[in-house]
């Protein structure tokens, strides 16, 4: 590929921007990560809603905001932060959101940026919705995964844009993680009707399937927690927890 021109290539980032972290949910939890939060989602998530969380979707107030930045801004915020650094020594890189893949034509270019610079690129992990198919071209990225958060009607979006099957056919054929947020017995019936034995033929793996309490601080995790636990054990999936409240709190970075 030819150089890439970092003074005219751009993202849309959101408020919180480029951080260095731990990763708190699914198939990664614990890991040092740098997140590079896009602004911008094709989902609302307004069902999520609860008193700690008011806007439904945890990150909303974060990716609602558009910050348009040049990859060579990007850069050396990153290198005044020592990300670089981080990401040299292992740390994952987290494309997030908001929804990352909608600005998947200028991540690509960035990730080819980024090799031209650094001489290296680093573990590469999205956080995606699975409602869109991702190119083809991330498989000639060394290590590239996909960390999907599919959205059950709980969520409060419309089906037709929450439940899209080949989006979800891409994720399973390629072992990508699957995060469930749980809200009730209702969530566990869904995913078994749409994701495990789906007419569709999704047909998720139940070691790639992750069990999330839906929380929006410290307390609501610790009182949702233990029975989704329960779930996960019963019906012989992955827990997760939610790392960043049990650390953190309310807050999404630190």
């Amino acid at each position: 590929m030819s150089t890439i021109d970092i003074n005219s290539e751009s993202l849309f980032l959101s408020d919180d921007k480029v951080f260095y972290t731990i990763e708190g949910e699914g198939e990664y939890v614990g890991k040092p990560s740098v997140f590079m939060r896009m602004s911008m989602c094709n989902l609302t998530c307004i069902g999520f809603t609860s008193p700690d969380s008011p806007n439904g979707c945890d990150s909303f107030i974060s990716w609602s905001v558009k910050n348009k930045m040049t990859f060579a801004e990007i850069f050396a915020m990153m290198e005044k932060e020592n990300y670089i650094e981080h990401l040299r020594h292992n740390a994952i890189l987290k494309l997030t959101g908001g929804e990352p893949l909608i600005q998947e034509k200028q991540l690509l270019k960035f990730v080819e940026a980024f090799r031209q610079r650094y001489s290296f690129t680093p573990k590469i992990d999205f956080e995606t919705n699975a409602t869109l198919i991702p190119s083809d071209e991330w498989r000639n990225v060394i290590d590239v995964t996909f960390t999907t958060s599919p959205k059950l009607r709980s969520n409060g979006d419309p089906e037709e844009k929450t439940y899209k099957p080949e989006a979800l056919k891409w994720h399973a054929r390629f072992g990508s993680g699957f995060k469930f947020v749980i809200n009730s017995s209702d969530d566990i019936n869904e995913i078994w009707e749409k994701y495990v034995d789906d007419k569709h033929g999704i047909n998720v793996p139940l070691n790639r399937i992750w069990f999330m309490p839906c929380c929006g601080s410290r307390q609501e995790h610790s009182e949702r927690s233990a029975a989704v636990a329960e779930y996960a054990k019963a019906l012989h999936v992955n827990f997760s927890p939610r790392l960043q409240l049990v650390i953190w709190d309310k807050a999404l970075k630190v």
